[in-house]
């Protein structure tokens, strides 16, 4: 069942975002990849390395598809002051390869699928974003609810974007991510505790993009997120984590 929700949200992102740049006159393209890093799990005091892919078709009016890291997107409207439309993201896995033994003996969560829709809004050099995702492939059937915004300093080759973020779980997010029920803490021996809905984060990020020629960019993303309520309080987080998340990346990328 979890496998037939996915596909149709797959096939809904192809229906309305091939159309949307299939017969345009004047459409950009862009390719590229770099590496990342990420808490191995979420709360996690250790890091791993991390691929990032990213791929987009943009037209002049707007709209696009776009893969950046493990966000899949496309925006459906004709403006250059809005945008909306469907999501895709991925979460990891959480399993026995996670650096802390206490964490690695708990039950395993398989990789998650994200659904959901995004809406955002630019004036000038200012946005504004709000999204919404809920769990198509089993792994922890929550929601999550986020809202963005930014600031973007142009300067020659070189933009400069400083941004905030804060976010929403609910029940079955915050159960299935920072919960430990009484199996969990027998096998790991960490306390029994029950994570409930609430605002799961806040966050500031920087990212810098370089135009290095006409076709080359660089660019490098920097975010700390840190944890609140019922996820900092968590023992994967408070015991044997840190409640301060760090993100970051360097990609290159190619337009044609």
């Amino acid at each position: 069942m979890r496998y037939s929700k996915l596909a149709i949200v797959l096939a809904c992102l192809v229906i309305v975002g091939i159309p949307t740049v299939s017969f345009a006159a004047d459409v950009d393209f862009g390719l590229g990849g770099g590496v990342g890093f990420t808490p191995d799990y979420e709360g996690s005091e250790d890091y791993e390395a991390v691929p990032v892919p990213y791929f987009s078709v943009q037209l002049e009016n707007g709209r696009y598809v776009r893969l950046d890291g493990v966000v899949l997107k496309a925006n459906l409207l004709d403006n250059d002051t809005w945008s909306f439309g469907p999501l895709l993201q991925y979460r990891k896995k959480r399993d026995d390869d996670v650096d802390n033994k206490a964490v690695s003996r708990m039950k395993k969560i398989d990789a998650a699928v994200e659904a959901g829709a995004f809406l955002g809004y630019k004036f000038d050099n200012l946005d504004f974003g709000i999204q919404v995702a809920t769990d198509v492939s089993g792994a922890h059937d929550g929601t999550l609810a986020a809202a963005r915004t930014g600031y973007t300093f142009m300067a020659d080759r070189m933009s400069t974007r400083i941004g905030a973020s804060i976010t929403y779980a609910n029940s079955d997010y915050m159960d299935t991510y920072f919960s430990v029920d009484a199996a969990d803490s027998s096998r790991s021996g960490l306390s029994t505790y029950n994570a409930n809905s609430g605002i799961k984060d806040i966050g500031v990020d920087l990212m810098l993009r370089y135009r290095m020629t006409e076709n080359w960019d660089i660019r490098g993303a920097l975010a700390y997120i840190a944890l609140l309520n019922d996820a900092k309080d968590s023992p994967l987080v408070d015991d044997e984590g840190e409640s301060g998340q760090f993100k970051g990346s360097v990609i290159v990328i190619y337009k044609f």
